[in-house]
């Protein structure tokens, strides 16, 4: 019996120091990857989806993606610790023009996808939209304060007369052409305000405004696009959406024509089958630390604009610029922001 022990002591500890030999040889072979690649969960992170889940590499380069917290995203440009990094156009271009970090903002990862959301009953057996009148008056939780949802928010209501109120004192006694408005972390936080009674109606983004919609729990069922608001507020002719999310890149990035053009097919394809699986995005998002749900009919709506820039995206993305930081001196710092026509 004691013969049977030691022989199993033995073997244990031999199976141990492999499985240790086994980790050191995994951690001692590990080489570090050429290239960073981040981006927030959510919508953007749908933008690497394929290319994080297979470890594509760009060319000849290795890539380590990420799907990294959106609060953290926009320290992956200021640390310059991504080479190519997904995030919010507004946060991204005032980092380049005014801060001087060394980006290219090379293409428009995700167009607006922003919706309010709220309950109406049915008109003659149809759900209406929402409208500016049916908010006025109201309590709103809204995502993104500071990010494009809480821009594009204010940016409409104050093109259309109407007052964001914050001050708690004041919710229950606003003004004909007053809104209260509550800023929440995410989309689950604003359900759960609505839900409570504390808001009226809640501003979030894709996926969540369709989510939100089809949860059970509550009785939101009734919406406004913020993108035909934002359209029909913007006096610039032609421009009839905004820019969410942008990819930045490193400049000197820019100069690798080959690593560009495996960048954009690798993109490309990775839209294309976004496009051919919408049952299986969310399980694709989990393989890569998203823990976001993307249901099927969200996917459309998610918006996702993955093409090398033009001039036309240029003048969309300036005028929206523009409209929610006219401070800036945008023109002056056009060709420091922009790398255009890198997927050929």
């Amino acid at each position: 019996m004691k013969k049977l022990f030691k022989a199993i002591s033995i073997i244990a500890v031999i199976a141990l120091l492999t499985g240790v030999l086994a980790v050191s040889l995994v951690a001692c072979d590990g080489k570090k990857a050429d290239l960073r690649f981040a981006a927030p969960d959510g919508t953007p992170a749908l933008a690497m989806l394929r290319l994080a889940s297979q470890k594509q590499k760009l060319g000849d380069k290795t890539v380590e993606y990420e799907v990294v917290s959106p609060n953290n995203i926009a320290t992956e440009m200021a640390s310059g610790k991504a080479d190519i990094v997904i995030m919010p156009v507004n946060a991204g271009a005032m980092q380049i023009v005014t801060k001087g970090v060394d980006y290219k903002l090379i293409s428009i990862a995700v167009e607006g996808s922003l919706y309010l959301v709220g309950h109406k009953d049915p008109v003659d057996g149809k759900i209406p939209a929402i409208t500016l009148d049916d908010i006025k008056g109201k309590r709103i939780a809204c995502i993104g304060k500071d990010g494009v949802p809480g821009i594009v928010f204010r940016y409409v209501m104050g093109q259309n007369g109407i007052t964001i109120v914050t001050d708690e004192a004041k919710k229950d006694a606003l003004d004909e052409n007053e809104v209260f408005v509550e800023y929440v972390a995410d989309g689950s936080v604003a359900a759960q305000r609505y839900n409570g009674g504390q808001v009226d109606f809640i501003v979030v983004g894709e996926p969540a405004a369709t989510a939100q919609k089809a949860n059970q729990a509550n009785d939101l069922n009734a919406e406004m696009n913020m993108q035909t608001e934002y359209a029909n507020a913007n006096g610039t002719q032609g421009v009839d959406n905004y820019p969410q999310a942008g990819l930045f890149v490193k400049t000197s990035l820019t100069e690798d024509a080959q690593l560009m053009k495996a960048l954009f097919e690798a993109l490309d394809d990775n839209e294309d089958w976004i496009e051919a699986n919408p049952d299986k995005v969310t399980d694709e998002a989990k393989k890569i630390g998203s823990t976001s749900n993307f249901p099927k009919p969200a996917i459309p709506r998610c918006a996702l604009d993955l093409g090398d820039l033009d001039a036309d995206d240029v003048n969309e993305i300036l005028a929206f610029l523009k409209n929610v930081a006219p401070s800036v001196k945008w023109d002056e710092g056009k060709d420091k922001l922009f790398a255009l026509g890198l997927a050929d």
